[in-house]
């Protein structure tokens, strides 16, 4: 299972890239596809990037940047959140690693 979570977040690293460069349109569909591959082995992936954020989230390991405060948000992901579905349930397999900063 570890080289599958390093190919998916090699994957997750290259589309963030891409989509900086304002390029993803020419991409997704083969992204898309390459992600379907890991669903059918049961991995999801989840990119919590502009979501809120409290230290009570548990499928998330934060870099706050700037001040703590009670309102924060996720304003960019290194490493997806990944699940793996076992016996019907999902498990979690990776926390995120994401940038959070003050609303």
């Amino acid at each position: 299972m570890t080289t599958q979570l390093q190919i998916i977040n090699q994957l997750f690293e290259i589309q963030s890239k891409i989509n900086a460069l304002s390029e993803a349109n020419n991409f997704e569909r083969n992204f898309n596809r390459l992600f379907s591959i890991f669903e059918e082995e049961g991995f999801t992936m989840q990119d919590p990037t502009n979501e809120t954020y409290s230290e009570a989230r548990t499928d998330c390991e934060a870099n706050i940047v700037g001040q703590a405060a009670s309102n924060m948000k996720i304003t960019k992901t290194i490493k997806p959140i990944i699940y793996k579905k076992v016996d019907g349930n999902l498990q979690l397999v990776q926390k995120a690693v994401v940038m959070v900063e003050k609303k």
